[in-house]
């Protein structure tokens, strides 16, 4: 069974050859051979890399304004 590399959840659609989304935390993810890379999905569809330390600064941020 295939889990998201992010939050470790099964919650997981097939959206191409190789390529995966993940109910939980809304990524996409691709795995080619021993390799995972993980995407964003931008509001207009377009997918950016991931970015591990931008979003964890965004989380932080968004903790304090609460």
């Amino acid at each position: 069974m295939i889990v998201c590399p992010l939050c470790q959840k099964g919650s997981i659609g097939k959206v191409g050859n190789n390529q995966y989304y993940c109910w939980e935390c809304y990524v996409e993810f691709s795995i080619k051979e021993d390799k995972v890379i993980i995407y964003e999905v931008c509001d207009d569809g377009t997918l950016l890399v991931y970015d591990k330390e931008h979003n964890e600064l965004l989380t932080t941020i968004g903790n304090l304004k609460r």
